[in-house]
């Protein structure tokens, strides 16, 4: 049976080459140095569900953004591109330290809507060792509510607050900080279905994650925001989810609402008082939680006062480096800033590539060049460097800091970069040297197996494509015991970071693949009629795929009408009794149209009869 992008005969676990990004051999290698007006795209960050990111670096002053590209079935859909600018656009007015920064939206690679993002480098709230201390999470979740008060004050609601958006940074020259992405896409997401697929339940976000009401509205409201945070600083302190997969069932089904057990009864190190905070966020009803993330952050605060809220970062963040200023000794000339003379600046920052001057004139422009003498210690040297930000008087206001802009130093000499680390190391604070244990080797040796595997989770638990149920649970078991040996051992931050990111890898398959409606709808895309047998084996019906079907063929315009024709032709062979050419047919329009069970079901009806495959046929439900 043919793949349902490529209708070509491919191995069941390898990555389709029809698929955006297939020829890399693991997400974030190399793009080849891919050109992009004055951008070269570097490597692949992620992709999600409305678009690619990738690593982008200006190629005459070495500035690293993000760039983010439409996929391009959403593209083609008008409705979708002009919901992209509107809502791209919008996100852009929210400017705050919590929030990835919005440069510019317009059309990018091959005139896909794309745009322009601050780089964050960090770690994935997702990806963290769980649980943290409770300290760490009131700081952490206090950044990102700092970030929502400055979003819902301007009208933005994220609604699809989860751990993979929230980012902790580890700056070298500045406080660690909490950043929040992705702001807009469930608009952007929502514009690609149909009011009917919208009805019928079609999630916009992580159902982990959802507020109730998500599931019955796409109206925003503020209150979703503090509901899904809530989960997420639940998750942070327990080191589990809530609801499990969420509260679609007690929403769709009407089941009785279901009240999770309260983190201080899961876990005794939790503060009675904070975990009642956190049960009031992920209270069912909107007018029983927090009314706004102000009021969730006061809450916070109140519950762990001891909490190194803002003034600190968590225990093992390294300590800030202090703001340099003039008077740390470093004097820096500019030469045609304000007209065709020489003059001395304020500089109010200063690090390894660069600086950052408080302007309140006008700004020079983006990407200008600008002649430079630094003197420092008696000592002066000439310098290029070019204009990459502007911090306008609105956003100065808005986040507490000068006007101005920042520089980034072209072709630095290397008596300049002595100069700049002579200055930083003036008020730099010492480092402490912490001993870490050696590298595990068998668990290096794991890592090294898995690392290209993480990707697909029938490869990562060795399973078959017709693998049942059952198999996938005890092969997800047995491998998240092996890892939470692992556990036990000590080992350096890099491998525990390594061995906590591949048991999250492995949970998620485990969810992928045994939850047959989660795992029918992965197997719909990937071509694999053997994983959807199973999932019709246990009971999947046709009603209830039937979104995702939606979804599926509205992804892929004219394959439900390829599909009727396959259909017709398979049915007029057997009325023939040409058995054989007909189950090719019938291959043929499953591969289109996988989600259609009935003829799933006759389709592998007729390969019993005649006994056209040699592996076993899973048994599905009549």
């Amino acid at each position: 049976m043919g793949c349902v992008r490529c209708q070509i005969e491919h191995p069941i676990r390898t990555v389709c080459p029809s698929l955006p990004g297939s020829s890399r051999p693991e997400e974030g290698s190399a793009q080849g140095g891919l050109l992009h007006g004055p951008l070269v795209l570097q490597k692949q960050l992620g992709s999600g569900a409305t678009g690619t990111v990738y690593l982008a670096q200006h190629m005459s002053t070495g500035a690293e953004f993000a760039l983010k590209v439409l996929h391009p079935h959403l593209a083609s859909n008008p409705t979708v591109k002009d919901r992209f600018y509107v809502e791209t656009h919008v996100a852009a007015r929210v400017v705050h330290p919590s929030v990835t920064r919005i440069l510019d939206a317009r059309p990018g690679p091959g005139g896909l809507p794309s745009l322009l993002m601050e780089y964050v480098a960090g770690e994935s709230f997702s990806s963290l060792p769980l649980p943290l201390p409770c300290a760490d999470v009131v700081w952490m979740l206090g950044q990102v509510l700092e970030g929502l008060e400055a979003a819902h004050s301007r009208g933005v609601v994220h609604r699809d607050l989860k751990p993979d958006n929230l980012v902790l940074t580890r700056p070298k020259d500045g406080t660690p900080r909490v950043k929040v992405l992705d702001f807009g896409m469930v608009s952007v997401l929502a514009a690609s279905f149909s009011q009917d697929e919208l009805n019928a339940g079609m999630a916009l976000g992580s159902p982990a994650y959802m507020a109730p009401e998500q599931w019955e509205t796409t109206a925003a409201d503020t209150r979703m925001d503090v509901y899904s945070l809530g989960v997420v600083g639940y998750r942070l302190v327990t080191g589990r989810l809530p609801f499990g997969g969420g509260r679609m069932g007690e929403v769709l089904l009407g089941q009785p609402e279901v009240r999770p057990l309260p983190p201080h009864v899961i876990d005794a190190r939790v503060p009675k008082a904070l975990s009642e905070v956190l049960m009031r966020a992920i209270a069912r009803r909107p007018e029983e939680r927090f009314q706004s993330a102000r009021e969730f952050r006061a809450a916070l605060l109140e519950a762990a006062p001891q909490a190194p809220v803002r003034e600190a970062a968590p225990a093992r963040e390294p300590a800030p480096t202090p703001t340099l200023t003039p008077q740390a000794g470093l004097q820096v000339r500019v030469r045609g800033l304000a007209g065709q003379g020489t003059h001395t600046v304020d500089v109010r920052e200063v690090r390894p590539d660069g600086l950052f001057i408080a302007h309140d004139g006008p700004l020079p422009q983006r990407a200008a060049r600008l002649p430079m003498e630094l003197t420092f210690q008696g000592k002066s040297l000439l310098c290029i460097a070019d204009v990459v930000r502007h911090v306008s008087k609105d956003e100065a206001h808005i986040l507490g800091i000068a006007a101005g802009f920042s520089v980034r130093f072209a072709e630095p000499s290397e008596p300049l970069r002595q100069m700049l680390a002579q200055v930083l190391a003036r008020t730099a604070p010492p480092k402490v040297e912490s001993a870490e244990p050696p590298a595990d080797p068998e668990l290096a040796q794991l890592l090294s197996r898995t690392a290209a595997l993480m990707h697909d989770p029938y490869v990562l638990l060795g399973l078959a494509p017709s693998a049942s149920f059952e198999e996938v649970r005890q092969r997800a078991e047995t491998a998240l015991r092996k890892l939470g040996d692992f556990r036990q051992r000590p080992l350096p931050a890099g491998q525990r970071k390594e061995l906590m990111t591949l048991g999250a890898r492995v949970d998620a398959a485990r969810r992928t693949l045994g939850d047959p409606l989660s795992r029918v709808g992965f197997d719909a895309t990937r071509g694999n009629a053997h994983g959807i047998a199973r999932c019709m084996a246990a009971g999947v019906s046709q009603e209830s795929v039937e979104p995702l079907r939606k979804a599926f063929l509205t992804a892929r315009p004219g394959a439900e009408e390829k599909s009727r024709a396959f259909l017709t032709r398979a049915r007029q062979l057997e009325t023939q009794n040409a058995l054989r050419p007909a189950i090719d047919c019938y291959a043929k329009a499953l591969a289109l149209d996988p989600l259609n069970l009935p003829f799933q079901r006759h389709y592998w009806t007729l390969q019993r009869q005649v006994r056209a495959v040699t592996t076993v046929v899973p048994a599905v439900a009549l």
